[in-house]
C-alpha cells in the first residue's frame, strides 16, 4: 500500500525553525533576553560576557556553515527529487515494532519500580523522577519516534492510538524536557510536509507553544511547588509576584546561560578531559565527573548549562569554537540540495536538539543517538523518492 505523492517544500517556504542558522540565532537571542532579566540572585551580573560568548559562537558556527557551502557549491541548487511517497505497509509495520518494543520496557519499569512518578501528583507514593525505572535511554527515543511517525499514517485511528500511547507513556515519567523535544519534532515534520501556507503554519506553531507552556507550567507547579521553585532557582523577591508560568520559563532558560558564564568566569583549565562523552554512555557505567566541584558551587543552579558547558570545561575556549564549528558544518550539509526537507525525519531530530541548546547538549546523548538511528532507518525504510524526471513532469503538470 503506497500513499499519494507528496511534494517537498522549498526552503524559502519553510518557517524559520526549519533553518538551522535562523534557529541557532533565535535561540541565542532568547537566551540573552531571558538572562537580561537577572531573575535569580545568582544570575551572572556582567552582560558583556554572554554577548561575547554569543558572538564567538555565531562566528564559528557561520564559519563552518559557509565553509561547507563554498566547498560543495555545486550541490546547493541540485536537481534532487522534489516528490516522495510513503510505503504505508512498511510504515505501519515500523510503528507496530516500536510500540511492541516500548510496551515491555514500560511494564518492566512498573514491575521493578512501582507506580510511575506521574501518580505522585495525586499523593501516591512513587520513586523520584530520576530514580524511577531503568533503560529510559532506550524507551525514550522509541516513544519519541513512535509519536512523530504516527502522524505519517493516513488512518486517523492509528494516528490517535499510537501518538496517544507514546505521549501518555512519556507523561507517566513526567519527562517534561523529552516531551517538549518530541512535540517540537512533530511540529518540524508537520511544517516540512504540509501544503499549508507559511502564515497558517506559524499560527499552529505559536498556538502549540502557548498551550505547551501553560500545560507544562501547571504540571511543573504540581510536581514542584512554587516555594521550592523560588528556593531552588533563588528567584529574587520582586519576581516572585509574577505569574508562575513567566517565572518558570525565564528562570529555566536564563539559569543555563548564567551557569555557563560562571564556568567561563571561574574555571581554570589545566588539562584536557572528556566529560562531554559521558552522556553517550549507559547511565549505569558513567564515571565520576572531574568537574563536580565547580558544578556544585553556590552560583550554579538547576544543573543545566547549555550545549557548551561540557566542551568548555573539557577543552577551554577551543571547545566553544570547535562545537559551534561542527554544528555549522552539519547545518551546512543539511542545507545542500534541501536535505532537511528531503530527509525530514532524520533532520527533525537535529533541529529539535538545536532548539534546546539553551538547556543542554542533546546532540551527544545516548538517547538522541538512538533516536537519530531510528529515524534514519525509518526514512530509508518507508519513504520512497520519485525519480527526478518524474518529479519534474509532476511539477510541470501541476503548473499547467
Amino acid at each position: 500500500m503506497i500513499s499519494k505523492v507528496f511534494r517537498i517544500r522549498r526552503r524559502s517556504s519553510l518557517p524559520f525553525y526549519c533553518s538551522p542558522v535562523l534557529l541557532f540565532i533565535f535561540v541565542w537571542l532568547v537566551m540573552l533576553g531571558s538572562l537580561r532579566f537577572e531573575i535569580s540572585d545568582v544570575s551572572y551580573p556582567n552582560f558583556s560576557l554572554p554577548v561575547l560568548i554569543f558572538a564567538a559562537s555565531l562566528l564559528s558556527f557561520l564559519l563552518g556553515y559557509y565553509l561547507v557551502r563554498i566547498i560543495c557549491w555545486k550541490q546547493v541548487n541540485s536537481r534532487a527529487s522534489a516528490c516522495y511517497q510513503i510505503d504505508i505497509t512498511r510504515l505501519r509495520r515500523f510503528n507496530l515494532l516500536l510500540a511492541c518494543a516500548a510496551l515491555p520496557l514500560i511494564v518492566y519499569n512498573y514491575a521493578t519500580s512501582g507506580l510511575p512518578p506521574f501518580f505522585a501528583l495525586f499523593g501516591l507514593s512513587t520513586k523520584l523522577i530520576y530514580e524511577y525505572g531503568r533503560l529510559k535511554q532506550l524507551s525514550g527515543p522509541i516513544l519519541i519516534a513512535l509519536f512523530v511517525d504516527a502522524f505519517l499514517d493516513p488512518s486517523i485511528k492509528r494516528r490517535i492510538s499510537y501518538s496517544l500511547f507514546a505521549f501518555s507513556s512519556m507523561l507517566l515519567y513526567v519527562a517534561r524536557g523529552a516531551i517538549l523535544i518530541m512535540l517540537f519534532q512533530a511540529l518540524i515534520v508537520l511544517s516540512i510536509r504540509t501544503s499549508m501556507s507559511k502564515k497558517r503554519i506559524y499560527l499552529i506553531a505559536f498556538s502549540s507553544v502557548a498551550v505547551s507552556a501553560v500545560f507544562f507550567g501547571v504540571l511543573g507547579s504540581y510536581r514542584t511547588s512554587d516555594a521550592l521553585l523560588f528556593a531552588g532557582m533563588q528567584i529574587k523577591t520582586e519576581f516572585q509576584q509574577w505569574p508562575i508560568i513567566y517565572v518558570w520559563i525565564i528562570s529555566y532558560i536564563s539559569s543555563a546561560l548564567s551557569n555557563l558564564c560562571w564556568f567561563v568566569d571561574m574555571a581554570h583549565f589545566d588539562h584536557v578531559t572528556w566529560t562531554f562523552s559521558y552522556t553517550l554512555l549507559p547511565a549505569f557505567v558513567v564515571p565520576i565527573n572531574p568537574h563536580a566541584a565547580i558544578m556544585n558551587s553556590g552560583n550554579i543552579v538547576d544543573g543545566t548549562s547549555t550545549y557548551l558547558a561540557n566542551y568548555f570545561l573539557d577543552f577551554s575556549y577551543l571547545g566553544i569554537f570547535m562545537m559551534n564549528l561542527l554544528l555549522g558544518i552539519i547545518s551546512g550539509i543539511g542545507s545542500l540540495a534541501n536535505r532537511i526537507g528531503r530527509n525530514f525525519l532524520f533532520w527533525s531530530v537535529f533541529l529539535s536538539c538545536m532548539g534546546f541548546i539553551f538547556f543542554w547538549d542533546f546532540f551527544a546523548t545516548l538517547n538522541m543517538v538512538i533516536l537519530f538511528c531510528l529515524q534514519a532507518l525509518a526514512q530509508r525504510y518507508f519513504i520512497r523518492y520519485l525519480p527526478s524526471r518524474a518529479s519534474k513532469q509532476l511539477e510541470e503538470g501541476t503548473q499547467g
